[in-house]
């Protein structure tokens, strides 16, 4: 019998790859080549039974070798042997790749190991009926414990031992692929489907009502692997050092895209089970277009979690998450991501989740180079942000969202985000970049949103650490923003930055607000420069029964404001605070900082500025209420100079005023001085006797200041608005 294509090295696979894509027939054909001892030649089908026979055990091993190995569609392979048996080892040695398009069975409960160092095709009606695991590599040898060896590409090397296998060994530097057509692929519970090769691709295409196209092993452990150098594969690759090989291959997992009337009932990767099983892809360049990677969490039992490992890792409109399901006490699993550079689009999600008691896991991206975050995906009324989530809906708390990376840049609504929609706290989000960029109505947030009346969950913590700048800036339907809010019981979340620069431009915000009764969100920031232009602002506001959160801002160089606004604002308790300290100077055209209540009750937020120097220019400072008393204003520094009117005001409409204070040996007292409305009553001068019977002795006290500064070669208003 013979094969319609043959390939004479491994280079030439491609050609094979696409002859079979264009449907051209292969005869099936499994060849023993006698290499064993035993028989050698053709097994008759269309239904082949393997026997043990055919082999050579070892201990608990089986080993088989064929020349060739291929099935058809409605065709089987079934091997047998004793049931202490533990693995079953076969190899192809006559250097033809195998296509299997039927189906591939055992009949006792041993995992089975399949070697062809030519490469293998798995076509659209590939199906397992296996009681073991399935591991299947294009590796040129198995290792045995430490000294033995199944080798496929040089059989002469071969040391069979009672050992169970340890490792995939690749003598190439180009090693075989695996291609995946659309079939469905299964092991039983707690089983490992794994394939170990050169480069790896999976063409699936889910249509309407089908559960097909798909990797699967329930509460069990998948592993992809592509590997393009020499080196070992450990038979439990996450234990194998990144060193492992010089470089590693390409995995490229496609779907078709979702539409109303196309939809995915099930996973293109699946571990999901009781406990959620355990997904480990490594690779060099790793693509997954609009395909479903899931290790979720369905009983009693932990999460084992999604591990992927890359130099350059591309997401487009895919779907990757472990999340807690309804009526689960077990823990989420985490996901990891270790990437020279990662880039998610087209409303690529990377989730982690609860809707149960369990906690949800963490999502951990350590990448050496840059993350690229942007767009989004359309179905129907719905919009699905490209982005990293982590939410929690019931009692369970959210994890943690952590990433370090040199460059992280969000643009086109895309975002990061962890919530709370329950009693179940929100998780942390942690960020360690040397630049962060957010436009285009990028976020990264930490919400508390009202889903039940009691909503008691808390947000939780933002920490950026920017070791050079973070750039908010832009709108769409949405602000660039980094944002805490609250709807419910629950205390809003904290935003925690430190930079060397800030700029937040162009309508983008940082936002700290409450519509519930929770503490809003508090900000505080820590950064050598901070520019606040175009309608950026930084806020902290309560709409509701909440009281507002308080803003803290430290820098260590200067604060340049021209049309932005540091404020606290609410319509009904007690505003928050503003608290700005510098070395340096604060310069503020068509600015504001303000603490403003505007409902009927509740005080003024105080304001506290410390620089080295206040300059206003058509700007203001404002602590003001309605019936409550204003806020106090203390400012110390060394000169505060106006250009231009700019008032500083504490005042209340039916309350007392607040008190400015004002600590500065370079001021106009006149406009600051804040006295007793009595005091200023012109009929109580008047009957002051000692001022009408002797007015020619009166002694007097007079202050003379300019009230604006003299224009000169360094006066500030000439001077431009640096750019980064």
């Amino acid at each position: 019998m013979m094969v319609a294509t043959t390939i004479t090295s491994k280079k030439n696979l491609s050609l094979l790859i696409i002859t079979l894509s264009l449907s051209t027939q292969i005869s099936a054909e499994i060849v023993l080549d006698g290499t064993l001892g035993g028989y050698a030649g053709p097994l008759q089908g269309p239904d082949f039974a393997i026997e043990a026979n055919f082999g050579q055990q070892k201990g608990n091993n089986l080993f088989h070798s064929f020349e060739t190995f291929n099935l058809n569609r409605d065709q089987s392979a079934t091997f047998s042997g004793p049931s202490s048996l533990e693995n079953i080892i076969s190899r192809v040695t006559g250097g033809q790749a195998s296509y299997i398009n039927g189906k591939l069975a055992s009949k006792i409960p041993a995992n089975m190991y399949f070697l062809n160092p030519a490469g293998v095709i798995l076509g659209e009606h590939a199906r397992l009926d296996v009681q073991g695991s399935l591991y299947i590599s294009t590796a040129d040898y198995l290792r045995l414990g430490t000294t033995g060896r199944f080798a496929a590409t040089h059989p002469e090397n071969t040391l069979l031992t009672i050992a169970p296998p340890t490792a995939f060994g690749f003598l190439d530097i180009t090693p075989a692929p695996i291609s995946k057509q659309q079939s469905v692929l299964e092991v039983q519970n707690g089983k490992t489907l794994s394939f170990i090769g050169g480069d790896l691709t999976r063409e699936d295409k889910h249509l309407t009502g089908q559960e097909d196209a798909m990797l699967n092993a329930p509460d069990g452990q998948i592993n992809l692997v592509s590997v393009a150098s020499a080196g070992e594969v450990l038979v439990v690759p996450a234990k194998m050092s990144d060193n492992a090989f010089e470089r590693f291959g390409i995995i490229k997992i496609t779907d078709v895209p979702l539409t109303a009337d196309n939809y995915k009932r099930r996973a293109n990767v699946d571990v999901s089970g009781t406990g959620g099983g355990d997904i480990y892809i490594r690779g060099g360049q790793i693509f997954m277009e609009n395909v479903y990677i899931w290790a979720d969490t369905h009983g009693d039992k932990n999460g084992q979690g999604i591990t992927i490992k890359a130099t350059d890792f591309v997401a487009k409109g895919a779907r990757i998450t472990t999340e807690v399901m309804e009526g689960s006490t077990g823990n989420g699993g985490n996901i990891n991501i270790a990437a020279r550079k990662v880039t998610l689009t087209d409303g690529a999600q990377i989730a982690t989740s609860t809707r149960s008691s369990g906690n949800s896991g963490e999502i951990t991206m350590t990448v050496n180079e840059s993350i690229e975050i942007s767009g989004f995906f359309s179905l129907l009324n719905d919009k699905y942000s490209s982005g990293l989530l982590n939410n929690t809906s019931s009692i369970g708390n959210g994890g943690k969202i952590f990433i370090e990376t040199p460059a992280l840049t969000l643009t086109d609504n895309s975002n990061i985000s962890s919530q709370t929609l329950n009693i179940g706290h929100a998780g942390d989000i942690e960020l360690q970049v040397d630049t962060l960029t957010l436009t285009k109505g990028a976020q990264i947030n930490l919400n508390a949103n009202k889903k039940i009346t009691k909503n008691t969950g808390h947000g939780g913590t933002l920490t950026i650490t920017a070791k050079d700048s973070v750039l908010i800036s832009g709108k769409t339907d949405q602000e660039s923003a980094l944002v805490s809010n609250t709807q419910t019981n629950g205390n809003g979340g904290t935003i925690i930055l430190s930079a060397l620069q800030l700029a937040v431009e162009d309508n983008g915000t940082i936002q700290a607000g409450t519509e519930g009764t929770g503490q809003g969100g508090q900000i505080s920031l820590d950064v050598g420069k901070l520019y606040l232009r175009q309608n950026g602002t930084i806020t902290a506001e309560s709409r509701s029964q909440g009281n507002a959160g308080h803003i803290s801002v430290h820098v260590n160089d200067w604060l340049r404001m021209q049309k932005g606004a540091i404020k606290t604002e609410t319509y009904s308790p007690e505003g928050g605070n503003i608290n700005i300290t510098s070395p340096g100077y604060l310069y503020l055209i068509n600015g504001a900082i303000t603490t403003s209540v505007k409902a009927k009750n509740g005080n003024g937020g105080n304001i506290t500025l410390t620089p080295e120097f206040i300059v206003l220019d058509n700007s203001q400072i404002i602590a003001q209420a309605v019936s409550g008393d204003g806020g106090n204003i203390n400012i110390k520094t060394t000169g505060l100079y106006k250009f231009s009117e700019s008032p500083i005001n504490a005042s209340s409409e039916y309350g007392l005023d607040g008190i400015v204070s004002i600590d500065s040996p370079d001021v106009d007292i006149g406009d600051f001085l804040v006295f007793p409305k009595h005091l200023l009553d012109a009929a109580t001068l008047l009957n002051n006797r000692c001022a009408t019977i002797y007015p020619q002795n009166l002694s007097t006290f007079t202050i003379t200041v300019r009230d604006v500064l003299p224009p000169g070669p360094e006066d500030l208003r000439t001077h431009t608005w640096l750019p980064f």
